[in-house]
């Protein structure tokens, strides 16, 4: 896979030493401790010195080059790639001060972390870096990136909340939401129909007990012989959004982030990995699917729901050979929640802290912020924004209608821990082993509370 930049041992090995410093950031934590003095620089940078600026841009979403030059059009991008080059080509062709933007890379965001972390390692760092949401507590706390405070001309009022939970840490704003990604259910209307568990209109009411959950997963094995719901349960982090939205549903959270009180091993915890467990057991999904196996087996028509996001809207509206609708995800207690993360745009502190270059910086990723509704029409992501959520535009593209509320009150991100990654991968493995490894529920996850608290120490 290809990284944002080429790397060196020697830059490598310093974003190891990087990577592990914890919050104490040294000189980028002085430099983040100065954000009110940045800001009033940036304030200060006049129109005449913008001009001709040139930043340059760290992001993932893959490379189109070929498919976009000089194209600013973004109802012709088909892919997320397309979109968010040609809203980059739409900048630098209309923005007054004639900046110019010079992408470092198009890795994957599998190995985009590992190129970022060495960028920022070195003296050439990216002035502009997309970043989950998930992942920016880990670089806010060690002051690598600039705060961006409400002087700095960037109006989040009419951001949802979710987008506003992923771009704060500690009360502070570290970047510029773009959009919201959350799991949803998408439905093999065929598959429930010829289960008998379709309504008079066509349409499908996703079970809200897990009983009722069980009841259609039996319905649909005994009268069709396919799977009931596809998860990637196997190397993929599925199983765990699954696990963390059935904890949320039921009342609780398994990381407290203030006080950091962990609760991984709680009753909540253990009815929803139970749960997960018996779908496996009964055979009602297939707990060696990966996240490719897992999508393959939904488009060739061998599951009845697929758990995924809304990342895969467009594509299976177009690929797949059956009805296919969305819904939200499943709510199977008294509380409805999904998983949810972020893309969102930072502006990673640099050395020389140039004004004119944060203040560059700043314009391109406020209009990226602007175009969230063009990007979530293009890509199936959820806007950022309740205006171009509401939008005619939104409404009318596929399936959208359909996961609104997800959009609008049930997405729900992960703890804002600097360790969350970390953490992340910790519970993947844990429960994995549960459904893989005929590991006993209350033995994985007493060890992962065990594991996590010692983490948060």
């Amino acid at each position: 896979m290809r990284m944002i930049n080429k790397i060196t041992v020697g830059v490598v090995a310093s974003a190891l030493l990087l990577t592990g410093c914890g919050a104490s950031g040294g000189s980028a934590s002085k430099g983040a401790a100065n954000s009110k003095d940045i800001a009033s620089k940036i304030k200060a940078v006049t129109d005449d010195q913008l001009k001709g600026t040139t930043i340059n841009l760290a992001r993932f979403f893959g490379d189109c080059d070929d498919t976009t030059k000089n194209v600013t059009d973004i109802s012709k991008a088909t892919t997320e790639c397309e979109a968010i080059q040609i809203l980059t080509n739409k900048f630098v062709a209309e923005n007054k001060w004639g900046i110019k933007v010079k992408r470092l890379g198009g890795a994957t965001w599998h190995s985009f972390y590992d190129g970022l972390n060495a960028a920022l390692a070195s003296t050439d760092r990216p002035n502009v870096t997309v970043m989950h949401g998930a992942n920016l507590p880990d670089y806010a706390s060690r002051g690598l990136l600039l705060e961006l405070d409400n002087s700095l001309g960037i109006d989040l009022a009419d951001a949802t909340d979710a987008a506003k939970d992923a771009i704060r840490y500690e009360g502070k704003n570290y970047a510029v939401p773009f959009d919201t990604h959350a799991i949803i259910s998408h439905l093999n209307m065929d598959i429930l129909e010829k289960a008998g568990l379709t309504n008079p209109d066509g349409t499908y009411d996703m079970p809200t007990s897990p009983e009722k959950f069980l009841a259609d997963a039996e319905a649909v094995k005994s009268k069709t012989g396919k799977n009931f719901i596809d998860i990637a349960l196997s190397k993929d982090p599925m199983g765990e959004r699954l696990w963390m939205s059935l904890i949320w549903q039921q009342g609780e959270e398994f990381i407290d982030a203030k006080t950091k009180t962990v609760k991984v091993n709680s009753e909540a915890s253990k009815t929803a990995l139970k749960f997960m467990n018996e779908l496996v057991k009964k055979g009602y999904t297939t707990p060696t699917h990966d996240y490719d196996a897992s999508q393959q087996a939904f488009m060739k028509g061998e599951s009845a729901i697929m758990y995924n996001g809304v990342w895969a809207v467009d594509q299976y509206t177009k690929e797949v050979p059956f009805h296919y609708e969305t819904t939200n995800a499943p709510m199977l207690f008294s509380k409805k929640f999904t998983w949810a993360n972020s893309h969102t745009w930072a502006i990673p502190v640099q050395a020389n802290n140039d004004p004119v270059k944060y203040r560059a910086a700043l314009e391109f990723v406020k209009f990226l912020y602007g175009h969230t509704g063009d990007w979530a029409v293009a890509t199936g992501h959820m806007a950022s924004t309740k205006t171009a959520l509401t939008s005619d535009a939104y409404k009318n593209a596929p399936h959208r209608a359909q996961y609104f509320d997800t959009a609008t009150k049930y997405a729900h991100m992960q703890p804002r821990l600097a360790k969350w990654p970390a953490i992340g991968d910790k519970i993947q493995e844990g429960i994995e082993a549960t459904w893989l490894n005929n590991e006993p529920v209350d033995s994985a996850l007493n060890n992962l509370q065990t594991d996590i608290e010692g983490m948060l120490k």
